[in-house]
């Protein structure tokens, strides 16, 4: 029988009743995940419950106050959690619950979707054990037969061990500042699933509707552009055929290289934007390295033949096979040897050297160009960083390259001197 589930976000999905504990390190990103659990909730439709200290629920409201629409604010509802601090335990325990079921029973009866957010403050571990098996198992209950979310926060630099342990076997899911995983420890835990936190996937969805919008308007305009360049190209492969002198064929090879270079620019752009917003393009593989590197290297000397720039390739001469992704090793490979054509005056020189050392594939490329200084050198892989202004380019190359390596657990690490050209090293683990 399959479990019910109920949304944490827009396109995560959590088991019905879901009682989440949430260990935090950074107070930052504390105020991160609590704005994202909100901001989501109200999208989603759901009332919210925020248990905290008023200093703090200030704070994450502040931060609200500017992602939506203050409507929905009304939704949002605070308990102080300061009440957990007084002396009486079994009176607190019984006080807050109460108050609690006060909250939820209109909420309830209008049978709207409820999610909450308790954050606990620090409390000495007997009086927190004693109020954990009369409020955490009660409230655990509750979450269960009213299909909500609850979060319960801790400062995990002033948690017990031992706590911890306990809360783990109450709560299904455990979260931490970037992360969020079931429980291994919960008694009715079932299979291990790994997720983002709330304020990384908020994060990641914004990106991916920008990169899904961006890719929809790429392929619109490829598709125009692209069928032209296509006939283009058959006309001057057709006048090749012709008996023109020396010069004429140049002029036409010309032609068709450019038609090259610029069809696979359109699809360097729709590869890329691919990889920002589809997860299947992250998947791996086993792949055959030197095809995809003699596809590029070929693609690459054309762009370097417009430009009056060589190219010289070593390839290794065994077949490789490694874990890893076509077009991503194909994007690797194309933005390190474009950015060097790009960066490299006429009449000069561009080295490519490939071979594999101790389990590990080794890329080299060197070029002649203008390079960089070491300031330029430390920004190279901050997204849409250009070094050079008057170079054409978005500045998103070595950005993606830099997420596809780390993505493969290989290393990259660029040598460059102004005026005196730049060396790229990447290496890529080989697993079978």
């Amino acid at each position: 029988m399959s479990i019910p589930t109920i949304p944490l976000t827009e396109h995560i999905d959590v088991s019905s009743g879901a009682h989440i504990l949430y260990i935090y390190s950074s107070d930052e990103k504390y105020i991160e995940n609590a704005v994202a659990f909100i901001q989501t909730g109200l999208k989603l439709r759901q009332q919210v419950i925020i248990i905290d200290s008023s200093e703090n629920f200030q704070v994450i409201m502040d931060k609200v106050k500017g992602l939506v629409d203050r409507r929905g604010l009304a939704d949002v509802h605070f308990v102080n959690h300061d009440d957990l601090n007084r002396a009486d335990t079994d009176l607190q325990a019984e006080k807050v619950l109460h108050t609690m079921a006060e909250l939820l029973k209109p909420l309830l009866q209008r049978k709207i979707p409820i999610r909450s957010w308790g954050h606990v403050p620090y409390l000495e571990p007997d009086y927190l054990r004693k109020l954990l098996k009369e409020y955490e198992r009660s409230n655990g209950f509750t979450i269960e037969e009213f299909r909500m979310i609850g979060v319960w926060v801790y400062n995990g630099h002033r948690l017990p061990a031992h706590v911890q342990n306990e809360l783990l076997q109450n709560h299904g899911y455990l979260m931490t500042d970037t992360s969020l995983v079931r429980s291994n420890l919960y008694r009715k835990g079932d299979q291990e699933v790994v997720f983002p936190s709330l304020a990384v996937h908020t994060q990641m969805q914004s990106e991916m509707n920008q990169y899904k919008e961006k890719l929809d308007f790429v392929h619109v305009v490829s598709h125009e552009v692209r069928n032209p360049l296509t006939v283009i190209k058959a006309y001057a492969a057709m006048l090749l055929q012709k008996d023109l002198d020396v010069d004429g064929k140049q002029k036409l090879k010309a032609i068709t290289d450019y038609v090259d270079v610029i069809d696979n620019e359109i699809m360097h752009i729709i590869n890329t934007e691919q990889m920002l917003s589809t997860e299947a393009l992250w998947s791996t593989t086993q792949i055959s390295v030197l095809p995809v590197l003699e596809e590029v290297i070929a693609t690459m000397k054309t762009k370097s033949r417009t430009q009056n720039i060589e190219l010289h390739s070593t390839l290794p001469s065994k077949p490789i096979k490694m874990v890893g992704n076509v077009v991503g090793m194909k994007l690797v490979v194309s933005n390190l040897l474009s950015n060097a054509i790009k960066y490299s005056e006429e009449n000069s020189c561009i080295w490519m050297e490939v071979h594999n050392e101790r389990d590990s594939l080794h890329i080299q490329i060197k070029d002649q160009g203008i390079g960089m200084t070491g300031e330029q050198t430390q920004k190279l892989f901050r997204k849409y960083e250009k070094m050079n202004l008057e170079r054409s380019g978005q500045g998103i190359g070595l950005f993606m390259v830099k997420k596809l390596v780390d993505h493969f657990e290989g290393f990259i690490e660029i040598h460059s001197e102004l005026h005196k050209g730049t060396q790229v090293l990447v290496r890529l683990p080989i697993r079978k």
